[in-house]
């Protein structure tokens, strides 16, 4: 990622900053904003969070090069009113979309750099076309998904999926994780209406039918991107599910998640109502 692609990051942040906003980009550790954030300024804090994930791929492409380079946690703070070091937790669908987008590309920087470079290189060619702050977003989680099922074996997005998910802050378990992961995500905006029943279990398996209305991310009108379901799940319980089922609805869509036993995880980033 370097040449034309960092070149095309530095001018997205040129898009992204404003003259005077209340909002900045800092490293958590020091409350300095380093390059290529520095000094630089955002109307809004979705707007802002954008900014952090793409100057942390930024500076992440240019460690490849030279490993002085200091790849800083950053975080979104408000001038004068928010300590760096305890970011607000995101409060729109950008600000989520970018959390976790942030936390699998450092996640991806560490052995799967060509996934990483691929994501940031559709991120980019998307925001040539779009100014919908939020179809960006989902471009980026809808591109991230499926970079990760096309490029990396099963056991490989189980291994980044966890490890994404452990950079990101705990969420309380409760008696249903997979309820409390749908919940979130309905906050978020990321889907209208969900509904989950018990199906009968296989052998050493909680299975659940999920069905899902509005479901916002989408690559076709048979292939599902669950990665942020598997992210949000993943924060709940360290055992990576198997989705399986798959079917497409009028409203959205329906498939079986399956935690616990000896089956090996699968459907952990797209799944496809084909066979």
């Amino acid at each position: 990622m370097v040449g034309r692609t960092l070149s095309d990051i530095r001018a997205r942040l040129d898009d992204l900053s404003v003259a005077v906003g209340p909002y900045r980009v800092v490293s958590a550790k020091t409350g300095d904003g380093p390059f290529p954030v520095t000094g630089r300024q955002f109307p809004d804090r979705a707007t802002a969070a954008e900014a952090a994930t793409v100057a942390s791929a930024y500076r992440r492409a240019l460690r490849r090069y030279d490993p002085r380079v200091t790849v800083h946690d950053l975080v979104v703070t408000e001038s004068a009113t928010l300590d760096a070091a305890s970011p607000a937790p995101p409060r729109t669908l950008p600000e989520y979309c970018h959390s976790v987008a942030g936390a699998l590309f450092e996640t991806l920087s560490d052995r799967h750099a060509p996934v990483e470079r691929t994501v940031m290189d559709a991120y980019l060619a998307a925001a040539e076309r779009t100014a919908d702050r939020e179809r960006l977003c989902l471009t980026m989680l809808e591109r991230s998904a499926d970079a990760l099922a096309r490029q990396l074996s099963a056991d490989e997005q189980a291994r980044v999926l966890l490890a994404t998910a452990e950079r990101l802050p705990t969420r309380s378990v409760g008696d249903e994780p997979l309820v409390g992961t749908l919940e979130s995500l309905q906050r978020t905006g990321l889907l209208r209406e969900y509904a989950v029943e018990p199906v009968p279990a296989e052998t050493g398996r909680r299975s659940k039918r999920v069905t899902v209305e509005g479901y916002r991310p989408s690559l076709s009108s048979d292939r599902c991107p669950v990665l942020p379901v598997v992210v949000e799940l993943l924060r709940r319980t360290a055992v990576a599910p198997s989705i399986t089922g798959t079917t497409r609805t009028a409203a959205g869509w329906e498939f079986v998640v399956a935690t616990a036993g000896d089956m090996p995880a699968d459907g952990l980033s797209v799944v496809s109502t084909r066979v």
